[in-house]
């Protein structure tokens, strides 16, 4: 049965120019989930989000057919559908682009940049108006940077990595900060910034000293730099994070206050595939990398509170792994709660992905899961076949390692 929700929530959930462009495209036959981003333009989670909200209207239904997912207009939604796509590219055009007018003044109210250890798709950075600074890398001795500059793809990384390539990463220099924070203090605008924890990389101090600088030529200036105490998609939850609450009206001093009370919380749990690249970084030792090897144990890591990453479990098998993941992830939230967003980041591994991401719906009640490819900043430091689950747990990470590391 369709649920005829002509009202003002409905209207507004559709008022959103990509959203109606799937819609069109639903309506002229089936089609793919990777045919739908493509001609859109969009992300996978870009694509989600909007798939979510027409699933939910009870006019879109989906499919599966083995990993791939394909979705089509319900059969009893089809006049619906035309019905509301009509009303909403006539009679009220203009209400649709008001509200993305209105978005788009929401957005522009202050900047928010990331570093590109997020690991967010490129497409949702862009069509959230965040700014993206990039870490740099080398592999075998060439020097790269990350994302819109990146001019190796993460499975040609990986690939790289597994037939016997070397990777480093440098931090971003206190220059690069400098030029970012003067653009922004130039034109008297707010801005935010979330940067890979001071536990694992220099790129926070870098900040540190350019913010210093900054604030001598212009005192006045609203810079509030965030050091993440994570890395990867912890950052990146950050990021979403604080994108929804500059959408909500807060200031940047607000959100930035806001977000250093809630990165606390912010929980990652990690598993590799090789442990070689822990011995490297001098995680564990040479003896307990081979022999880890040779008996298939598979460390399980998290980001401690001071943003460091430590070995805390060493189970055998990579199954193994991963239903310990789970299970410290459904004990650290209440039974009755629900998780608004999970992210897993993963370094070339998609299939143990979808597999991972199966049981956490399956152990918790999850409004999102979002797959995402790790990039090389910490990909070169964990390895091909790395796999993490992110999420907010309803305690502190100092309160979640008393509680699984005692």
């Amino acid at each position: 049965m369709v649920a005829h929700h002509e009202n003002v929530k409905t209207f507004m959930a559709f008022c959103d120019v990509t959203r109606l462009k799937v819609l069109e495209l639903l309506r002229s036959g089936e089609q793919s989930a990777s045919a739908l981003q493509e001609q859109t333009g969009t992300g996978q989670s870009t694509l989600s989000h909007h798939m979510k909200i027409l699933l939910e209207s009870g006019i879109v239904e989906s499919r599966k057919l083995g990993k791939w997912t394909y979705y089509s207009i319900c059969e009893s939604g089809g006049e619906y559908a035309g019905r509301l796509l009509k009303l909403l590219t006539s009679k009220n055009k203009e209400s649709i682009e008001h509200a993305e007018k209105r978005r788009a003044n929401v957005m522009s109210q202050f900047t928010i940049v990331a570093d590109t250890s997020c690991d967010l798709p490129l497409e949702y950075l862009k069509a959230h108006n965040i700014e993206m600074l990039p870490i740099p890398f080398s592999l075998d001795g060439v020097d790269h940077k990350t994302g819109d500059w990146q001019n190796i793809s993460d499975k040609e990384f990986y690939t790289a990595l597994k037939n016997g390539g070397v990777a480093k990463t440098t931090l971003i220099n206190p220059d690069t900060y400098l030029e970012s924070f003067t653009k922004y203090a130039k034109q008297s605008k707010d801005s935010l910034y979330i940067i890979l924890s001071s536990g694992l990389s220099g790129t926070y101090q870098s900040s540190q000293i350019a913010f210093d600088q900054v604030k001598e030529t212009y005192p006045d200036c609203n810079i509030y730099p965030i050091d993440s105490i994570g890395a990867t998609s912890i950052n990146g939850l950050l990021v979403l994070l604080a994108a929804k609450k500059r959408e909500e009206g807060l200031t940047a001093q607000e959100t930035a206050a806001w977000l250093e009370e809630k990165k606390h919380s912010i929980v990652g749990i990690f598993t590799v595939d090789d442990l070689m690249y822990l011995q490297r970084g001098g995680r564990i030792s040479t003896l307990a990398a081979v022999g880890g090897s040779v008996l298939r144990i598979k460390p399980v890591l998290n980001v401690q509170a001071d943003g460091t990453l430590a070995v805390k479990n060493k189970v055998r098998g990579r199954m193994a792994a991963l239903k310990l993941m789970v299970s410290q992830l459904k004990d650290s939230i209440a039974s009755d709660s629900v998780l608004n967003t999970v992210i897993i980041p993963h370094t070339d591994c998609e299939d143990d992905a979808l597999k991972l991401s199966e049981m956490v719906k399956e152990a918790v009640d999850v409004r999102e899961v979002i797959i995402v490819s790790m990039g090389p900043v910490i990909g070169a430091h964990v390895g091909p076949g790395a796999i993490a689950v992110v999420f907010e747990a309803g305690m502190c990470r100092e309160e979640f390692d008393k509680k699984f590391y005692k």
